[in-house]
């Protein structure tokens, strides 16, 4: 694990310093490409979310959150290496590409992953064996596995999941089809950004927010931990989650933005820790850009409704499920209605009302 070094001052993996940058608009991008937004958010709210979906709908939807993801990952490792490195390091052997890849996974909070055995011949029985033991989510890192060996290898790969263990599966990626009706939905997500002036003390060797210094990094067992929750932390992309809810829509219907804002608010009332979230405006700015959700630039209370508007904001409906459940914690309301918009600009305005 030579590469999961720390920085000797926070103690978070140099690779995040590295890799991500915590901006002053309350956006977390890569520093090798600023318009691919980034989020360091709790990792158990994942699966808790797409099982809250699938008790509120009556299905599954494993097969569609996985294929999205797939797509998604594929895109960005084509995007971020050029075709000719990955054919190279494809030919010089899995070991390579897994061994970059684990490490980002341990790293950003997506769990021990280890590759087990591989076959390399360039054929139809090529396959990798990989190894996850306590994976951020079982369904992305999947969509991941599959769309990381694909944009290796130029075809298309499927994958199964075998459980071995509390917490540890073993993930069979194989060159394989997918279903057609999924291929051609992947759109490019672009967020408008504004400019902001956020202050965050700061790391002086590797530049992360302080603030994150305080969550238990792990990379041996890839984890992040937050220590006053014992909550699970991850650094992953919200396009991958929009990517999915815009498959999940055109699948099922109209539907589902208001089945993804009430599982996630479901989720915030059973689950969430809200001793940080509600002690007002400056902690919710503060935990927003923490988390690059944007810039919190409204907060009003008025007769029995709450209104917030945030600049730069992303996964909507996501964040309206969170406002609505943290404002019926904060004030004990069992039943509660929302309104939202969403402006050319990208300020999302949330309000929730007292039913």
């Amino acid at each position: 694990m030579a590469g999961l070094r720390r920085c000797t001052v926070c103690g978070v993996p140099l690779m995040v310093g590295k890799g991500q940058i915590w901006r002053s608009d309350g956006t977390i991008v890569e520093s090798r490409d600023p318009d691919h937004r980034m989020l360091f958010c709790e990792s158990d709210n994942l699966d808790a979310l797409f099982g809250g979906i699938e008790d509120i709908i009556g299905m599954h939807i494993d097969r569609i959150v996985v294929e999205s993801k797939r797509r998604v990952t594929k895109e960005y490792m084509e995007k971020l290496i050029p075709p000719m490195v990955r054919k190279l390091l494809y030919v010089v052997g899995p070991k390579v590409i897994t061994r970059r890849i684990t490490d980002i996974g341990r790293a950003y909070g997506y769990g021990d992953i280890r590759l087990i055995e591989y076959r390399r011949r360039f054929g139809d029985a090529d396959y990798l064996l990989l190894e996850v033991n306590e994976p951020y989510s079982l369904h992305l890192f999947q969509g991941d596995s599959m769309g990381g060996l694909e944009a290796a290898t130029g075809r298309e790969c499927t994958a199964e999941v075998k459980q071995e263990g509390e917490g540890r599966y073993l993930v069979e990626v194989k060159v394989g089809t997918h279903p057609p009706e999924l291929q051609e939905r992947l759109k490019p997500k672009r967020y408008p950004v504004k400019p902001g002036n956020l202050v965050m003390e700061r790391c002086e060797r590797c530049g992360v927010p302080l603030e994150i210094a305080k969550y238990q990094w792990n990379p041996r067992k890839g984890t992040i931990t937050d220590p006053r929750t014992g909550m699970r932390m991850a650094i992953f992309g919200p396009v991958g989650l929009e990517a999915i809810f815009d498959d999940l829509e055109a699948e099922l219907g109209e539907a589902v933005p208001a089945t993804i804002i009430e599982a996630e608010r479901r989720y915030v009332r059973d689950r969430l820790d809200h001793r940080e979230w509600l002690q007002g405006e400056e902690a919710l700015r503060r935990m927003m850009a923490l988390r690059g959700l944007g810039i919190l630039s409204e907060y009003r209370a008025h007769d029995g409704s709450f209104t917030v508007t945030i600049s730069n904001a992303c996964i909507p409906h996501m964040m309206v499920g969170i406002v609505q459940g943290l404002f019926e914690m904060a004030t004990g309301r069992e039943k509660t209605s929302y309104d939202w918009s969403r402006a050319e600009d990208g300020d999302l305005t949330i309000t929730v009302t007292a039913a």
